[in-house]
């Protein structure tokens, strides 16, 4: 595993940046979501502000954050604007994800690059598959070494900004036929990383984005589709097979998600806060009374605000705890089919918590919330994204229900 040992005391001025950055994120959050597109100015401020080496170790070229570290500078970054820290999101999660399945000559060139701030991003979702189909994209082993890629990933989070990327592609025979056996095919799907050097329309050597993005919500992602059409893979671009790599180390995926919705919920309760302070109905005759009714006085904004705050503080704790609690080793015991559905519990508690939250501020807010450009409007849209990160609540207790269930558990 990475050798992440950056103290309390050397993080601040990282934590820092980060507050400098969510202001900027906040800032020119709006345009971006109005345009429905990715936030290009923010690819000079997340460089010029060192954080993308923040996960990097010592001895890569980076301060050598750890994950708690990392989940709290996405928070903070995410109550600027979810959807920008969305896309950089995907960094981390591919730094924490590939650095800890590389060999230790890979993590010194392609963490040292990163280091020198270059961004990473990892396409791995097919139409058909999402997380746990098998990819079908093609490995084609070539007769001077190495493989040529050839398929799509359709969630290419960041791909607009990125230098360096990293997908999962199956390892075919020499005529691009793949396994016919199951567990042959789940061995022979593998992990790569090499160059994202794509032109001013987005066309590179055998790669090319095609910007198909328009969703609900989380609009500044950019988030586009990716072909792989012959894109060539050196034998040293070959991290490991994916499937009993990957599963290890996903933890830098949910909780850098549960990150993101953290954040969120900080700003659900800022702006709600903000709003309802100041609100006032004038003089009120139906169910409340009163020649000039503020809506903070009233029983359930005070309770709203109350549960908004309860819920806030609760996240933090099981996110942040969790993270401890893996840096501390204490998943060492935990089944070890239970360790990832475990993990992502965080995840799957601060998504539903956010979706709450944003439907709850829009309520106490009244119409005016539901306005195209409203904050609660554009936060209610974004935290729906909550849904789909794996693992998802149903995902989650599928997995823990099903090994519970497993005779010999019952029998234990």
């Amino acid at each position: 595993m990475l050798e992440q040992d950056l103290t309390d005391e050397e993080f601040q001025p990282y934590f820092e940046k980060a507050e400098e950055l969510s202001k900027f994120f906040r800032e020119i959050g709006p345009k971006y979501d109005a345009e429905n597109t990715f936030a290009y100015p923010s690819i000079k401020a997340f460089k010029e502000s060192g954080l993308g080496s923040l996960p990097v170790p010592k001895a890569f070229g980076g301060p050598g954050g750890n994950l708690l570290q990392a989940s709290k500078v996405i928070s903070e970054l995410s109550k600027g604007d979810s959807a920008i820290t969305l896309a950089y999101n995907m960094h981390y999660i591919m730094v924490g994800i590939a650095g800890n399945l590389m060999s230790e000559e890979q993590n010194k060139y392609w963490l040292g690059r990163v280091a020198d701030g270059e961004i990473i991003f990892g396409p791995f979702s097919e139409q058909r598959a999402g997380f746990s189909g098998l990819a079908d994209m093609k490995a084609i082993p070539q007769p001077n070494g190495g493989w040529k890629l050839y398929g799509k990933k359709t969630w290419g989070t960041l791909c607009e900004a990125a230098d360096i990327i990293t997908t999962n592609a199956t390892i075919t025979d020499a005529e691009g036929n793949l396994p016919e056996d199951f567990q042959e095919r789940v061995n022979a799907e593998s992990f790569f990383i090499g160059d994202f050097n794509l032109d001013e329309n987005g066309q590179g050597d055998g790669i090319r984005i095609e910007k198909t993005w328009d969703a609900l919500g989380m609009h500044a992602t950019g988030t586009q589709t990716i072909h792989f059409d012959g894109y060539y893979v050196p034998e040293d671009g070959f991290i490991c097979e994916w499937r009993s790599g990957a599963f290890g180390v996903l933890e830098w995926a949910s909780l850098m998600f549960a990150s993101i919705y953290l954040g969120m919920q900080y700003r659900v309760l800022e702006e709600s806060r903000a709003t309802l302070s100041k609100k006032t109905l004038g003089a009120t005759f139906g169910a409340i009374v009163a020649e000039d009714t503020k809506v903070s006085g009233v029983g359930h904004i005070i309770d709203g605000i109350g549960d908004m705050a309860s819920r806030v503080e609760i996240s933090r704790r099981v996110l942040y705890q969790t993270c401890q609690e893996l840096l501390d080793g204490k998943d060492d015991e935990w089944p070890l089919e239970l360790r990832f559905p475990y993990i992502g519990l965080a995840k799957t508690f601060v998504a539903e918590n956010v979706m709450h939250m944003t439907r709850h501020a829009m309520s106490m807010v009244g119409g005016s919330s539901f306005r195209k450009g409203a904050i609660f409007e554009r936060l209610y849209r974004d935290s729906a994204a909550s849904m789909f990160q794996p693992l998802n609540s149903d995902q989650s207790r599928t997995y823990i229900g099903e090994y519970l269930l497993q005779p010999e558990q019952l029998n234990d």
